[in-house]
């Protein structure tokens, strides 16, 4: 708990029915936002809450440039990304062997 109150990214949460649905985290500055990680609990799922989650983010911050990246296996999140507007930038694989994408989306400025 500690780390997450003692870190610099901003965390936003998803509610139904009073209960956490959903997280968003994001780092932010003059130009950038990076989303860190976007996570909805499983009895959540197909209601939409990624969706609005990432809409409230591009809302908050009037960013240049706003970039995620997920596992390439990860199908739910790739569509989403690309649907919401990310083009994939890059694919690489990391030491435990996950293929990892990254996306960008270019904001309306």
């Amino acid at each position: 708990m500690e780390n997450y109150l003692e870190s610099e990214n901003d965390f936003f949460g998803y509610f139904e029915n009073g209960e956490l649905a959903g997280v968003i985290e994001a780092n932010h500055d003059d130009s950038h936002t990076a989303i860190n990680s976007l996570v909805v609990h499983p009895l959540f799922f197909r209601r939409g809450i990624a969706k609005t989650l990432l809409l409230f983010v591009f809302n908050k911050f009037n960013s240049d440039l706003f970039t995620v990246e997920t596992g390439i296996n990860n199908k739910p999140a790739t569509e989403l990304y690309k649907k919401l507007g990310f083009v994939e930038i890059k694919q690489w694989n990391t030491e435990l062997g996950i293929k990892k994408v990254l996306f960008e989306k270019r904001g309306e400025n």
